[in-house]
């Protein structure tokens, strides 16, 4: 990608190259007899399709666009079980964020430090850290309703419709309060839209489950 010299015949161009959202975009300019002014018109012309790409990455980042997958689960979050000869078994959650013209960044959050719901709001705050995204932004609520998703299995079953706030895994209840202002205890007072967005996310967290990469070091 950038600007290199195609040649048509006779003539000569300066052909600028962006790649856009997978896609290539491509650009000319005319090599006319001040090369110069041609090679300084490709620059601006190349800088401009930079920045406009910029704005609409951060276009993107502010509606939320490309953080979570279609279904349900944070964009470059996983949670990972890992064994080692002589070392008891752990968890963590392993972070691998890839920008645009950046190399892959890559972090982890351990499970057995924090506990599996502190350890999966830690790694939230990192993404978004990478990511450039505001703390308590729709964004960041966007990824936190994934936390479900990730949950081990003896709490695949714990309904977050509960009228028994109490019933909930430990600190999720405040978590979606906090977050999301909902009040658990309102019970059958969740209004039908979120009755049926929660219950269609437990059904996504119940098809996946027992789908964790196991890596044997």
């Amino acid at each position: 990608m950038g600007i290199t010299v195609l040649k048509d015949g006779s003539r000569e161009y300066y052909r600028i190259t962006k790649a856009w959202d997978g896609k290539e975009i491509q650009k000319y300019v005319r090599i006319g007899k001040d090369r110069k002014r041609s090679e300084k018109e490709a620059r601006a012309l190349q800088e401009s399709l930079d920045q406009r790409y910029k704005a609409h990455l951060e276009l993107k980042a502010l509606r939320g666009d490309g953080v979570v997958h279609e279904d349900g689960r944070v964009v470059g979050l996983q949670l990972q079980s890992r064994s080692r000869a002589g070392r008891k078994d752990w968890q963590e959650f392993k972070i691998r964020i890839k920008l645009p013209d950046k190399p892959a960044k890559h972090k982890t959050v351990s499970v057995g430090a924090h506990g599996i719901e502190k350890a999966f709001d830690i790694a939230i705050e990192r993404i978004c850290g990478i990511r450039n995204i505001e703390l308590r932004s729709d964004p960041h609520k966007k990824m936190l309703l994934a936390k479900p998703l990730y949950m081990p299995n003896d709490l695949i079953g714990v309904s977050l419709l509960s009228d028994e706030p109490e019933k909930l895994p430990e600190g999720l209840s405040g978590t979606l309060e906090e977050h999301f202002d909902i009040d658990l205890e309102s019970g059958s007072e969740l209004s039908p839209e979120e009755k049926a967005f929660y219950e269609n996310l437990m059904k996504e967290r119940e098809s996946f489950k027992g789908a964790r990469e196991v890596i044997k070091g």
